[in-house]
């Protein structure tokens, strides 16, 4: 929930404070008082819209900040952590507050932070979604849309089988794209496979078998090389016997016999037997190479034309010789796709259409889902409108199904219907209702709505707006109900609502040094009595209107 706000040249907000807790808290002033303009400050610094003109004259720049607590907010915390925008203490130690900052400079600049770590204004809005809900006093006017009245119906219902309408959707779209992706380049598709079959057929006809294109260019070069192989060869063996083999068959019988008078020459006599048969063997190894090399021409040809090939082809495809086996090896498996039967137009139909049936399935399955909650939600409606000054008043949801026009979101149409009059058939919310009755039957949504949504914070501005007397006293009533589960934060003008609050802040407006002023109080008991009382009387207050104020400050409180 929402614990702290600064805000600081916002408008007419010089510098302001509000310390806040969870329960029912009222905002009220003077019409004109600034009121809004707090509201305002708070959606900047959930990443409303910024503009240049919100920045109190002569101030360089806005800033507001917000402190929310994490407690009870585990899913908050869990995409802060995602997001790497978490708050760790210098001991490693994830805080349980989230704090959020907005300036916006004159020179048109705005900054946003999360954390103290700098965000764009989308995940700033992202986040904020999450912590905070704003109810305006023309929030009816969305609930005639059809698409937030579907919103509405889902969120109430649970979005799981929204979430698998909408990946079967997903999935039927993929194969149908597929699909007419290959019919209108089913020619392009076809000159594909008659490139790729001129093309592996030239790696065909290099004929290398299995011989590897390095073991090739070896041989190239042993063969090319054969007149110095022979000749450095014959030095080698003439070296070998004209000094090497008679220097040491000649030392050896002299350091046997000098073993036998000195033993620890023992180790040294034996190198001297390993070198002389290591001198044997290198003499046999290069005998042995020399006698298999030979001069053959064909080899040579065949060599000279496999490595011209490999060149030539290597030139054409714009890659390394050495990289020619995986090429080959991509384009045939490129072909094999191209050509295999799995991938006809017939296989991808079929699967096209089995895509279909799953959607069509699951859709009939959220259309069921919905009827089902459409009912309940009608008549928890219906129930909370009888309160609000419209007796017999009625609240359905109508359902029509199409698989006609398919969507991501279902086959279905959901209509609001209203009666707001005992005796009137039920017709379209937007075409029956008058705006103060949409008012009321919007917080009647809403209130109805609020269980099934995760956002802690709630804020109302000014909904009550055309109602009065009894009527206002049971939104407040309604609105302090609310205010037991959830942090509540309310704009009013009216003192039945007013006087239900938990907490109490006043917004005036004043002139200090030529320039107008808002300022913030929280106020104690005895300042909500006489601002309830204000309310009630006007600016004249009396002891009567004291009075009547404080009872209904202390129906409010033992009523709950």
């Amino acid at each position: 929930m929402l614990t702290h706000l600064h805000i600081k040249h916002f408008a007419i907000i010089d510098a302001s404070e509000l310390e806040l807790t969870s329960g029912m808290s009222a905002l009220t002033g003077e019409t004109g008082a600034g009121k809004s303009i707090l509201l305002d400050a708070l959606g900047l610094v959930l990443g409303a819209r910024a503009s240049i003109d919100s920045i109190q004259e002569g101030a360089k720049r806005a800033d507001i900040t917000a402190t929310f607590s994490l407690e009870a907010l585990p899913k908050v915390s869990q995409w802060l952590a995602e997001h790497e925008l978490d708050n760790v203490d210098d001991d490693e130690t994830v805080a349980d507050e989230c704090l959020i900052r907005r300036t916006l400079d004159t020179n048109g600049k705005s900054r946003a932070s999360i954390n103290d770590i700098p965000v764009s204004v989308q995940t700033l809005r992202n986040l904020g979604e999450q912590l905070v809900t704003i109810h305006g006093q023309h929030a009816y006017q969305t609930m005639t849309r059809s698409a937030d009245q579907r919103n509405l119906l889902d969120d109430y219902a649970g979005r799981a089988q929204v979430a698998k309408t909408l990946k079967a959707f997903t999935a039927w779209q993929q194969a149908q794209a597929t699909l007419s992706s290959h019919q209108t380049d089913a020619q392009s598709r076809i000159q594909r496979i008659d490139l790729l079959s001129f093309q592996l057929q030239e790696f065909d006809e290099l004929d290398i078998g299995s011989t590897a294109i390095s073991d090739i260019e070896s041989e190239h070069r042993w063969r090319a090389s054969s007149e110095r192989i022979m000749s450095l060869s014959q030095d080698t063996l003439q070296a070998i016997d004209d000094t090497a083999y008679p220097a040491l068959t000649q030392a050896l019988p002299l350091l046997t016999e000098l073993v036998h008078i000195d033993e620890r020459l023992r180790e040294a006599l034996d190198l001297m037997e390993s070198a002389c048969i290591q001198v044997a063997e290198t003499t046999q190894m290069v005998r042995s190479s020399l006698g298999n090399l030979e001069h053959d021409d064909n080899r040579m040809a065949w060599l000279d034309q496999k490595l011209a090939a490999l060149h030539r082809l290597a030139r054409k495809h714009q890659c390394d010789m050495q990289a020619l086996p995986e090429l080959e090896s991509t384009l045939r498996e490129e072909y094999d796709q191209l050509v295999a039967p799995e991938l006809g137009l017939d296989s991808l139909e079929q699967a096209c259409d089995a895509m279909r049936a799953v959607y069509e399935t699951e859709a009939a399955k959220l259309s069921r889902h919905r009827k089902k909650h459409a009912k309940v939600l009608g008549k928890t409606i219906t129930t909370a409108m009888q309160d609000l000054s419209m007796p017999g008043g009625v609240f359905e949801i109508s359902i029509s199904s199409s698989a006609d026009q398919p969507h991501a979101h279902g086959n279905d149409t959901i209509t609001f219907m209203v009666s707001p009059n005992p005796g009137v058939k039920p017709a379209p919310l937007s075409k029956v209702a008058s705006g103060g009755e949409l008012s009321r039957i919007s917080l009647c949504m809403q209130l109805a709505t609020l269980k099934t949504r995760s956002v802690p914070t709630l804020i109302f501005d000014e909904v009550d707006t055309g109602v009065g007397g009894a009527v206002a006293e049971k939104v407040g009533q309604l609105l302090r109900t609310v205010g037991a589960q959830a942090q509540v934060l309310c704009v009013t003008h009216l003192p039945q609502v007013a006087s239900q609050a938990h907490h109490h802040f006043r917004i005036s407006k004043g002139v200090t040094k030529g320039k107008t002023r808002t300022q913030v109080e929280s106020l104690d008991k005895k300042a909500t009595r006489d601002e309830v009382a204000r309310m009630l009387g006007g600016s004249k207050i009396t002891a009567k209107t004291r009075q009547h104020a404080q009872e209904m400050l202390d129906s409010a409180a033992s009523a709950s």
